[in-house]
């Protein structure tokens, strides 16, 4: 039997060609999804020889197996502007785990984390398992970006800062992943699907033992 699972990539992290405060516009799952995982992921911009226009939502798809098992990933991609705070939420309902991600050389888009996308989700998707991922971990190193980071008194996320963040937010993991050379990609949406399906467990035995009651 294949499980169907509700993705919602709720943070986004800034494109690279924007300065610091410019803000963020495009989708996470622009910048993580390499196209070494077009075969399993149904979007046109995972695909080299396509191009690809971000739009303010978009519903993705993913297969996968866990733990021998077929597991269908639904991702929804939606937008971070300002302009669509009152939409955003339509597409909260039904979640299965959330992934609230930023981009490791944006100092102003991890902050988001605390102080937008956690309030958001945590007041539309309380009880939805939260993974914090940090990405575009290739810039890390790269003279040019940390050279310009550093005149603004401001350097890259570090992995211990994304890992503190991941514990204040009551995240269940903190995981990175770099498009460009392909690393870790997969591995988070494993990581979501197992969450995910980990969570479906235990609110199910959880309903079951709150329906029960004990006669004496």
């Amino acid at each position: 039997m294949r499980e169907f699972i509700q993705v919602r990539g709720s943070a986004l992290s800034c494109n690279r060609k924007h300065s610091l405060k410019s803000g963020q516009r495009f989708s996470w799952e622009t910048s993580c999804l390499p196209p070494a995982l077009a075969p399993t992921v149904d979007v046109p911009w995972a695909q080299p020889w396509r191009s690809y226009t971000p739009t303010a939502f978009e519903q993705l798809t993913m297969n996968l197996h866990v733990k021998g098992k077929p597991v269908h990933l639904h991702i929804w991609d939606t937008a971070g502007q300002v302009d669509y705070d009152r939409l955003r939420p339509l597409f909260y309902p039904d979640a299965s785990v959330l992934l609230l991600c930023f981009d490791v050389t944006s100092p102003y888009s991890f902050d988001n984390i605390s102080n937008r996308w956690y309030p958001e989700v945590n007041h539309f998707c309380k009880e939805v398992p939260i993974i914090v991922v940090g990405c575009k971990t290739d810039l890390r190193k790269d003279k040019l970006l940390v050279k310009k980071l550093r005149k603004n008194r401001l350097e890259p996320v570090t992995y211990h800062r994304g890992q503190e963040m991941a514990r204040a937010v009551g995240a269940v993991a903190y995981l990175e992943c770099s498009a460009l050379l392909q690393e870790n990609v997969h591995t988070i949406f494993q990581e979501a699907a197992k969450v995910a399906l980990s969570s479906r467990r235990r609110n199910f035995w959880r309903r079951i033992t709150q329906s029960c009651c004990v006669v004496t």
